[in-house]
């Protein structure tokens, strides 16, 4: 038995789209910052097979899963093979934007070589870069700045924790079209306050150092919803809002107390409204889960590291 683990997502405080690469992939710079929403994993060694069963939510099983296709990866890269059960709790939004499979995939890496130890830190980013794009920020956590494809990692001081509020409307957006509908790209550079965060500055909160997100204007324009979602935030009071990635999923942070249900009551019907948190690098790595919390899941609504 490796144990029970939360696996977090992330929110782009700042995404910009600089450039095509040759490899058919953009270059981006990114801000990215874990929140406390999260998926559970419980991994059980085996002697042989490997399996994911998906006992919440909706979301691939099998090695059509990313937490599986890592932990085959590993054992590949990382012999002698050995059997795995993956069991998966999904709470995050599938295509949200909050890295939920990313996460999953990083949190199996991680889980498996804290256990055999078999691979480097450089081995193990390796693997991770070739699983997906945003998959090495999560062997880091807390905040971080991404470039190339967003897999080149600057991990940069915490910022305070900080209330987040995650919006998720009732529709899908595509990766590969998000990008598609980019218009044209030109080399901007980083805002002036998260280059004082790189730098060392103290800034005061997450909400502080919020940027842009240059997918943001066509996403909304080829989805009317996320318009009208993003109109509905600000409606609401909050001081800073952005689309997460791709989206569909939102982020909002607010200078004054709101509540929930003001929020659902502005919002379209079926979108997910969740109260949430920034949480920093030590919390948000390889967070182990107490089998009597796996057993009834009732860190639901805590949304508590540790």
């Amino acid at each position: 038995m490796l144990g029970a683990f939360r696996s977090f997502a992330k929110i782009n405080l700042h995404l910009q789209v600089v450039g095509r690469r040759t490899d058919g992939y953009h270059e981006l710079r990114t801000l990215f910052q874990t929140i406390a929403e999260h998926d559970l994993l419980r991994l059980e060694l085996a002697d042989t097979g490997l399996s994911l069963e998906v006992i919440e939510g909706r979301a691939p099983s099998g090695l059509d899963n990313l937490a599986a296709r890592a932990a085959e990866l590993y054992f590949e890269r990382f012999p002698p093979a050995q059997g795995l059960r993956i069991e998966l709790r999904k709470r995050l939004p599938v295509g949200g934007g909050l890295g939920g499979g990313s996460s999953n995939a990083a949190t199996v890496l991680a889980a498996l070589n804290d256990h055999f130890g078999r691979a480097t830190t450089g081995e193990l980013w390796s693997a991770a870069r070739d699983l997906g794009a945003d998959v090495p920020f999560f062997l880091v956590g807390g905040t971080a700045l991404g470039f190339g494809r967003g897999d080149e990692i600057v991990p940069l001081p915490d910022l305070p924790e900080t209330e987040v509020w995650v919006v998720t409307p009732p529709v899908s957006v595509s990766t590969a079209e998000a990008f598609a509908r980019m218009p044209n790209l030109t080399a901007k550079p980083l805002p002036s306050s998260i280059v004082a965060l790189a730098q060392g500055e103290r800034v005061p909160s997450a909400a502080a150092v919020v940027g842009r997100n240059d997918l943001e204007r066509a996403v909304m324009g080829w989805v009317p919803l996320l318009r009208e979602v993003y109109n509905s935030l600000f409606d609401a009071g909050a001081s800073s809002a952005l689309l997460s990635g791709t989206g569909a999923s939102f982020f909002a942070f607010f200078d004054s107390k709101t509540s929930t249900r003001q929020l659902e009551e502005r919002l379209p019907k079926g979108t997910v409204v969740v109260k949430s948190r920034t949480l920093g690098r030590v919390g948000s790595t390889l967070n182990r889960l107490s089998l009597g919390g796996w057993a009834d899941a009732g860190d639901r609504d805590k949304g508590l590291p540790g």
